[in-house]
């Protein structure tokens, strides 16, 4: 009897010792490491910041001569281009500072970022976590055909499943470049049964633009005219909480901070985020946030 449970109990642990094993990632190629230093310079060109070898430093884990050797590799590939100022002031080509992508590194920056953000979505509707799915999509990307991408992205916007939820979307994968027009509603979030709208929304029209452009998506709430000036903030998962940019009196949010869910055979995709509105020169605090909710139709192609 001894003998038996010693038996399954080493059997037991060689099982555990085979998924730990098999549960490591294996080292990225250079190919990969490559796609993702060009996925990454996309998302700082996006975000209107400067390309620099620190930047790359930080967000890759690298050190810079690490970095320096993937940049001399995007620049034969012809993803970027890399220019160096002289004493002279004049610019020349080099391996010092002045990154800047190249319209073909931009268009397969962009299709690498496409591809993570379906595949990202795509493992958070089997149930991984969002953690987990980020890692899992960004080796993923690196080997998965246009067919298979293509048809995971017809099931992660036709799927037959009751409800998904969708987290840091960008809504660039879901409607052409053009602006749309939806509802809004901005509701007090202790009171949940039934609903109330907070004070704030008397200020906005129930309308809400959504931007779709080549380097992003956002939303933009109309303001009546002559409301109080307050500020406007949203939540940023990662970031927290970020004062909404102005253009022509209106506040812009970007999409990606909305979380959005959508059922099988429902027209209505409603998202959700975290807004908060503050006196100039005080910040937001959550006990006195307020939730912002959109209706968008799905996109039809």
């Amino acid at each position: 009897m001894n003998e038996l449970i010693q038996k399954k109990l080493t059997k037991n642990d060689l099982k555990e010792n085979i998924i730990k094993e098999t549960d490591v990632q294996l080292p990225s190629s250079r190919r990969e490491i490559e796609e993702d230093m060009l996925e990454q310079i996309c998302l700082i060109a996006n975000a209107g910041a400067e390309i620099t070898v620190e930047e790359l430093c930080s967000r890759m884990d690298m050190s810079r001569r690490e970095v320096n050797f993937y940049l001399k590799q995007l620049k034969v590939h012809g993803y970027i281009i890399r220019e160096k100022v002289t004493s002279t002031g004049h610019q020349k080509d080099g391996s010092g500072s002045g990154i800047s992508l190249t319209e073909f590194g931009k268009i397969t920056g962009e299709e690498f970022q496409y591809r993570h953000e379906i595949l990202t979505q795509f493992l958070q509707f089997v149930g991984v976590s969002d953690e987990k799915a980020q890692e899992d999509a960004c080796r993923m990307e690196h080997v998965v055909s246009e067919e298979t991408v293509q048809q995971i992205c017809n099931f992660v916007d036709y799927g037959d499943t009751f409800e998904r939820i969708l987290k840091h979307s960008d809504l660039r994968s879901w409607y052409q470049t053009g602006k749309y027009m939806f509802l809004m509603g901005i509701y007090q979030i202790e009171k949940t049964c039934p609903r109330r709208f907070a004070r704030e929304f008397d200020c906005f029209s129930e309308n809400i633009w959504l931007h779709i452009t080549e380097d992003k998506s956002s939303f933009e709430l109309i303001k009546k005219e002559d409301t109080s000036a307050q500020n406007l903030w949203y939540k940023d998962p990662e970031q927290g909480w970020i004062e909404a940019e102005e253009k022509m009196g209106n506040p812009w949010i970007p999409s990606s901070v909305f979380q959005f869910s959508t059922r099988c055979q429902d027209p209505i995709i409603e998202g959700t985020a975290l807004i908060a509105f503050t006196r100039k020169g005080e910040k937001p605090v959550d006990w006195n946030s307020r939730e912002l909710d959109v209706h968008i139709w799905k996109s039809e192609g």
